[in-house]
């Protein structure tokens, strides 16, 4: 064999093994990629499915599994709303965990839900701590917070006077505090944050 063909047939052979290369580096490439994209749209749209009708049950531990896995979808819009559901979901199931007993445990909890603005659970805690000593200034004043918060200015009132009652002192709190505001110029409740505005009849 002379030179000119050796050379040609190491050309030959060097050309067949790339290109035997590259359809298996491509054959990798295309399994990779399918593995990748087993959730596919459609599947990923059935598991939502699934999740919301186990969410809108009251099923939020089977709700939040099947969630995870939807959010690990290729739509970007179910998985952000997958996301937010669970996250619903996660709020929910700690609410469920959440063990009250005294009546301090009952305000301190009652405070937190405040805040989150969970007004009629809020009030549900104040209202079962109150049962346990109505003599609870502190909890009277939450009270009237939560009953003022939620539009019931006379509930509000009664709370509010029952809370100044017992220790004159919430009229000063209650007169700088802003969670006060939205309905302090409200009359029953304004009478009692500013009795000296009364006019006398």
């Amino acid at each position: 064999m002379t030179k000119r063909a050796q050379g040609e047939k190491k050309a030959a052979s060097k050309a067949t093994a790339q290109k035997a290369g590259g359809k298996t580096a491509r054959g990798r490439k295309t399994t990779t990629k399918a593995s990748a994209g087993a959730l596919t749209r459609e599947k990923q749209a059935a598991i939502y499915d699934r999740a919301m009708r186990a969410f809108n049950s009251g099923d939020f531990a089977a709700a939040r599994k099947l969630l995870e896995q939807a959010a690990k979808g290729p739509s970007p819009e179910i998985a952000h709303a997958a996301r937010m559901h669970r996250s619903a979901c996660e709020r929910r199931l700690s609410r469920e965990t959440v063990s009250v007993n005294s009546p301090e445990e009952r305000y301190t909890y009652a405070i937190a839900l405040m805040n989150q603005r969970r007004l009629p659970e809020a009030r549900e805690q104040l209202e079962r701590a109150l049962a346990a000593g109505p003599d609870q200034d502190h909890v009277h004043y939450a009270l009237a917070l939560c009953y003022g918060l939620e539009g019931d200015l006379a509930s509000a009132a009664r709370h509010l006077r029952e809370a100044i009652k017992l220790d004159p002192r919430n009229r000063t709190v209650a007169r700088n505090d802003p969670d006060f505001a939205p309905f302090a110029s409200a009359p029953e409740i304004e009478n009692l944050l500013h009795p000296e505005r009364i006019s006398p009849d």
